[in-house]
């Protein structure tokens, strides 16, 4: 542990005087031989959410009340903090005996790789909220240190926030949800996002004035809706408004996984002059004799691009049906068969 605390303080660039704080702050609950971080964790939600209100407040006193509360979310939000762990690694200093645990943050850590540098209101997958939890026992490790001390925790902290999101960045990518809302109102239409799912998978589709604009997938509903609202915001941008026909595909039996699904959509387009379906290995995980396969399927338009990943499957083609299958059974939810 010795080593952790070590490297921990040159992130922070801070030398605890009292190391057990670091590492109660580096010990995660499923450790049962010491103090875990739950503790310091909720002091630092706490310590560091008033530290930054009061760094913001005082940096920007022409910002009222609505717009100071959208700068601290993008700061100090479970999403930021998460990547704030990430970023520096902090993950692999933390005591636990948590079976998966690791394996999510890896596979966070890999999405979070393929991010924009800057990214306001989180990315393709929800952050563990374990990543998050670290760096505010870590806040709370220090404020309790420093005699809980706010100014001081702020000029500690600082650092390991850095970039700290500023007005003038997050006008450059507002929060999607509201966004859409804003741009629809201002000419007189009306916004609906429906939700639905597909066995353990969530669609999002949006409609403006009754009209279908996009869809966006997800293992998690709130991201699932974040997907499909930057996907309408893209299409509206560009003037890009999928107008589908009423489709029609006999057999479909209502299952969670439609039989034939890869010859029901290559007819669907045949019918509808669309090009061919294109398949993608979306994911190839887990060892030679327990292979797992996600496919994802697009359809390209004049008018748009139809795409949707399907479900785990053992084998290739089987990945390849999910997808086609969770393709068709949105395109039947939206009323399109």
């Amino acid at each position: 542990m010795g080593a952790s605390v070590d490297a921990v303080e040159r992130i922070l660039n801070y030398r605890f005087r009292d190391k057990r704080l670091l590492e109660d702050a580096l010990t995660h609950s499923s450790y049962s031989d010491a103090t875990s971080y739950e503790r310091l964790e909720f002091v630092g939600d706490a310590a560091l959410g008033l530290a930054f209100t009061n760094h913001v407040f005082l940096a920007y006193p022409m910002l009222d009340p609505g717009q100071l509360s959208l700068i601290r979310a993008a700061n100090i939000s479970t999403e930021k903090l998460a990547r704030v762990a990430v970023k520096h690694g902090l993950f692999q200093f933390v005591r636990h005996n948590a079976v998966g645990l690791a394996q999510k943050v890896k596979v966070f850590t890999e999405a979070v790789t393929q991010e924009d540098e800057f990214v306001a209101h989180g990315g393709s997958m929800k952050a563990p909220k374990v990543l998050a939890d670290i760096v505010e026992a870590l806040a709370a490790a220090v404020y309790v240190d420093i005699r809980f001390d706010l100014t001081t925790l702020w000029v500690i902290f600082r650092g390991l926030l850095e970039p700290i999101v500023t007005p003038e960045a997050l006008q450059q990518q507002p929060q999607p949800v509201s966004s859409l809302f804003e741009i629809c109102q201002k000419q007189g239409k009306y916004v609906d996002i429906k939700h639905w799912k597909n066995g353990v998978k969530n669609i999002a589709t949006v409609f403006v004035d009754g009209e279908f604009i996009a869809s966006g997938s997800s293992d998690r509903k709130d991201i699932a809706k974040l997907n499909a609202v930057r996907e309408a915001l893209q299409r509206l941008s560009t003037s890009m408004v999928v107008d589908v026909d009423s489709l029609g595909i006999d057999e479909i039996n209502g299952s969670l996984e439609i039989k034939e699904a890869k010859q029901k959509l290559h007819k669907l387009c045949m019918k509808k002059k669309w090009p061919k379906p294109i398949y993608e290995l979306e994911k190839d995980e887990g060892p030679p004799h327990e292979k797992k396969f996600v496919s994802a399927v697009k359809i390209p338009t004049e008018d748009g691009i139809f795409y949707i990943t399907g479900d785990k499957k053992s084998r290739v083609k089987e990945a390849e049906n999910s997808a086609a299958s969770c393709l068709i059974q949105s395109l039947k939810e939206m009323r399109y068969l």
